[in-house]
Formats: structure tokens, sequence, C-alpha cells
């Protein structure tokens, strides 16, 4: 703990770390200068403290020094691989691998030139994806085979970009997470873009179906949708959804989603969220309910537009409380809207970090429904 970088909260017991969270989210709020009373702050979502994390970067060094590998989070404050024989927030398939990923790659003959690994869990499997900056010889795929049947991971191989990325063991190998008190499955790519937490994910989204109540005649519009995590558990109950997202390929799969699921109400279509309205392809439907999930830049830019519309409902699920405030600001002084309540996500306990939930209504004749 003390010389890993990633968990820097870990001395504090949870209550203390929930406090300290909330305080950050409702002192940055206040200072935009938004009203935040004691009811209208949501008690926080938490779930399990350890082997929770299914997506992470690990990095990857030879050290001549230690005369071994080391594999794991950086050191704080420090370009240096933290020497760490476990760790306990990762997963627990992925962190019982990390001392034989060390030892496999011992023994490659490109064991200097593998800089990181990257991680994913679904509920069922485990994917490790390989950085690798020279070929790999024959030799060392098949040791990454042998590592493949002792481990149960599925391996992929990435030698350039994103889009090298490419399964290597075993062929039928597949990622996908529930949505249990849904019904729901999302099949994703172990570089997609999902939560962190998988317990917490499932506590969230339920949270934000009670919270936006979408009705059998609601027309919803979810931004920034990935895979549909959001948009499916919508189109449970409202009569219609548009998810948007800005990666082809996940709307790709956001449709396969759909399409697994049963679910014809709703549809997803590719959009940079960031140009101008003008030039986004959605369809012109009358929404009166919008969740959006934006990355800790915020969504400045989409304020002015949801705002121009007959939205009477904003759910705005942030990773960075200093640019939900300042949207927040944006939505009460100069759209018309009216916070109606917040509250934090431990997504991420024994860190700094966390997500936040807001909920913002438009009054109707000066009155909250």
């Amino acid at each position: 703990f003390g010389d890993c970088g990633a968990c820097s909260l870990q001395h504090l017991s949870m209550d203390a770390q929930l406090q300290r969270k909330e305080k950050i989210l409702l002192e940055t709020l206040q200072g935009a200068g938004l009203a935040v009373s004691p009811d209208m702050v949501y008690a926080p979502l938490t779930g399990p403290l350890w082997n929770y994390r299914r997506k992470a970067r690990l990095s990857v060094r030879d050290v001549v020094a230690k005369e071994r590998v080391l594999v794991g989070f950086r050191e704080r404050n420090s370009r240096y691989v933290a020497d760490m024989d476990q760790c306990f927030v990762l997963h627990d398939v992925i962190a019982d691998a990390l001392p034989k990923l060390a030892r496999l790659v011992e023994t490659m003959d490109c064991r200097t030139r593998i800089p990181q690994v990257e991680v994913a869990c679904g509920d069922e499997q485990c994917a490790m994806i390989l950085r690798h900056l020279e070929p790999l010889s024959d030799n060392d795929l098949e040791s990454l085979r042998a590592f493949a049947l002792q481990t149960g991971l599925g391996i992929y191989l990435q030698a350039a970009g994103p889009d090298s990325v490419r399964l290597f063991e075993p062929a039928d190998f597949q990622l996908d997470y529930a949505i249990e008190p849904l019904g729901l499955r999302f099949v994703f790519e172990p570089l997609d873009f999902i939560q962190v937490n998988g317990e917490l994910n499932q506590q969230m989204v339920m949270r934000a179906l009670d919270l936006l109540d979408p009705q059998p005649g609601d027309t919803v519009l979810d931004l920034f949708c990935g895979l549909g995590n959001f948009t499916l558990p919508l189109a449970t109950r409202a009569a219609h959804v548009t998810g948007i997202e800005g990666s082809a390929e996940m709307v790709e799969r956001a449709r396969g989603n759909a399409q697994l699921n049963g679910l014809a109400n709703a549809e997803f279509q590719q959009a940079d969220l960031y140009r101008e309205t003008a030039d986004r392809p959605w369809p012109d439907k009358d929404y009166n309910k919008v969740l959006l999930d934006p990355p800790r830049s915020g969504a400045r830019e989409l304020l002015a537009w949801i705002a121009a519309g007959n939205v009477s409902h904003v759910l705005y699920i942030s990773c960075n409380p200093e640019t939900l405030a300042r949207d927040a600001g944006l939505l009460v002084d100069t759209h018309g809207f009216r916070l109606q309540g917040t509250g934090i996500i431990n997504m991420f306990p024994h860190t700094t970090h966390s997500e936040a939930m807001a909920l913002f209504e438009r009054p109707i004749n000066g009155e909250i429904s």
C-alpha cells in the first residue's frame, strides 16, 4: 500500500472515505453557486471493498537490478513499477495471475519489449491484452498458449495501436456481463469502456431508473451511451430510447446487445457529441428525458441543445465533480432547470476517485412535478 500509487485512501475506514468523497462533491457544487440541502443528498452507493476492479492497465518492466520482471501499477508519483506480488482490489482471477504472468514474461524472448498488459473481466471470464513492441517468437507463442490453458484467461495480442488487438487463445473466447435485476446481458471486447466495478454498475443503473423514472410514453435520449449500459435498461420501461456514442465500434456492439436482449425500441447512432448540433445525425424526436454520462471533460457543449427541446428531466452521471458543478451551474442558472438531488457512487473504493449522479428537473409553470 505505501508504494503503489493506485489506492491512496486505503488507510482510511470506509465511512471516512465516503464522507471525504461526498464532502468534495457537495463543496464543489456549492462553490458553483448551487444550493444543496441535506434532504437533496442521496445515500452513497457502495459495494465490495476488495477484488472489485474488473478493468485495469498494468505496467510491465524487466528490472535488471532485481533480476526479475515486475507487473503492476506504478509507484506513487513515480514512473517505476511497484513491486507487488498481490493486489487486493483487482478481480481475484487477475490478482492470482499476476505473479504467474511476471514469471512467464521472464522466460520470453521479448521480455524487454513488453511495456504493458491490460486486463478486463466479465461475469464469468477474464482477458489479458499483451502489448508487444516486436514480433513474438514461436517459443513465446507456445508459452502464451500454455499460460492461457493454465490460468483460463483469454489472451489477446497487441502489436501496435488499439486497432491491432487480436484474440490469440482460446478461439471461442467472449466477455459479457449482466444487469441481473433486469435480466439483461451485454457482450463486450476487452478494450471497450465498461464500468470498473460490476456490482456498483448494477446499483447505479437501478438508481438511474428510479430517478429518471421512465414511463411507457417517454422518449429518452442517452448521450455517451457506450455499449448501451443505460440505454437498454431504460428501454425496458420507456416507449423509445436513442443512444448516441462517438465510437462506431461501440455503436455496433450496442446494436448487437439490443438484439441479444430483444429490445427493438432501443436504437443507436454514431456521432461526435462535441461537434455543432446542426451536424448531428440522430432523428428529430421530441425527447422528454435525457441521461448523459460524459467523460471527465463534461458536456458543456450539449447543454443549450438539450435545454432547447421539451426535456423535463436530465440525469447527469459524472466522473469529475468539477465539470459536473460547472455544467450543473449552466443547467440551473442559464437554462432554467432545478437541481433535485445528487449523491456519490463509490465505484473505486480506497482511491480518490468516485462517480456522482445528479438529477435536474425543469419547472412547469414555475412548479416541479
